[in-house]
């Protein structure tokens, strides 16, 4: 096997991977192993699991995964050549014979080299021949190891560290805040939505919302009725991820753009709407879900919340405040409390405890107070 180059193909906590190209001579083989001289000692590693066999004359690349010490040390690189293999028994036969024969021509010497030590006297002691390294195989290659390997030397232990302290710094700040890098995530995704909430409550600010969803000023007089009427109009016509509204939750310094749907995509950008559920304006039960340790986290304080904290649910046509009854823990397939009931209320789902998905924590609100706006205002009229 001769070997043109070695190159570094990344790595991970502790070591590098490192990949040798290079062209087979004779025969395939099985794959090799490295060599690199430890100390006074060699350490053999094997291929990374899944190596192919080294086709006959043909050009090979074999990855290894090398301890970080090795892959930046001084010591010499060998490349030793695997079993032939091949569809013939006899010859598989022969090199099978040859291993055996290899086998004892070692047993002999170290036989001889016995005998001799007796002779001279005191030689040394086990641990000072273990040190003793092994010669590689006749066959072996030595790995040219270019500049970029031994620049790694002071680089990649100064990136491990680092990472390292990245890791390290965002599992904090997930325990005392949140998950780091999902809520500059959500945050981007929050202040898109918020742009498009604009233009959605410019839309819904025009007598024709009133007219697409039947509620005109000529057959609709009453504010509920059209808030109604506009509520499963945007319900019908806004698909999952896209914005409904704006939620604040003072008493947990909440504030956030609602969109539709609770699908892992949905809830990425912010709380979302249970499909299935009410709109504020409709009867019966509004449910909202959202994250506590990820992609902003809107609901992680919600076991803070008290009975009478006020929850302010901003719609196109309409804005809407309601009171917390109470807080209770369930089960992750109890949904209950999305059931409609005999009146208008809120409820917020999420996560219990935190970081952890084993329960549910349900917070549920009614509705104290409906304002009319936009379409839905009095004396709006085409």
């Amino acid at each position: 096997m001769d070997v043109a180059q070695a190159e570094y193909a990344g790595g991970g906590p502790g070591y590098a991977r490192v990949r040798l190209l290079g062209r087979a001579r004779g025969a395939a083989t099985a794959p090799p192993t490295l060599l690199i001289a430890d100390g006074a000692s060699w350490r053999r590693i094997a291929a990374v699991p899944g190596t192919p066999v080294v086709a006959a004359d043909a050009p090979f690349g074999v990855a290894f995964e090398i301890p970080l010490h090795l892959a930046v040390g001084d010591g010499a690189w060998w490349l030793e050549p695997g079993a032939a293999v091949g569809p013939d028994p006899a010859v598989r036969a022969r090199v099978d014979g040859l291993a055996v024969r290899v086998a004892a021509l070692g047993a002999e010497v170290a036989a001889l080299r016995a005998r001799v030590g007796a002779e001279r006297g005191p030689g040394p002691g086990p641990a000072e021949r273990e040190r003793e390294p092994a010669a590689p195989a006749a066959d072996a290659s030595p790995v040219p190891r270019t500049a970029r390997l031994r620049a790694l030397r002071p680089g990649l232990p100064a990136l491990l560290v680092v990472a390292g302290a990245f890791a390290v710094g965002d599992a904090v700040a997930t325990v005392v805040w949140q998950e780091p890098v999902s809520a500059l995530w959500s945050a981007r995704e929050q202040r898109a939505l918020d742009q498009d909430l604009r233009q959605l409550d410019a839309a819904y600010a025009s007598p024709r919302a009133a007219d697409a969803a039947g509620a005109s000023a000529a057959t609709v007089t009453s504010p509920q009725q059209r808030m109604r009427a506009l509520a499963r109009t945007l319900d019908t016509r806004t698909t999952a991820g896209h914005p409904l509204g704006k939620l604040r939750i003072a008493a947990i310094h909440a504030r956030y753009v609602i969109v539709q749907g609770t699908r892992a995509s949905s809830l990425r950008k912010g709380p979302g709407h249970y499909a299935g559920t009410a709109l504020p304006g409709e009867p019966g039960t509004t449910g909202l879900a959202g994250h506590r340790t990820t992609y902003g986290a809107p609901f992680r304080h919600i076991d803070a919340l008290k009975r009478g904290d006020a929850i302010t649910v901003t719609m196109p046509y309409g804005r809407f405040v309601y009171r917390v009854e109470g807080l209770r823990i369930v089960k992750p397939q109890d949904v209950s409390a999305l059931q409609a009931v005999g009146r208008q209320r809120l409820v917020l789902t999420a996560c219990h405890p935190l970081y952890s998905a084993a329960q549910r924590i349900v917070a549920v609100a009614r509705l104290e107070r409906a304002t009319p706006r936009g379409a839905a205002a009095p004396g709006t009229t085409a």
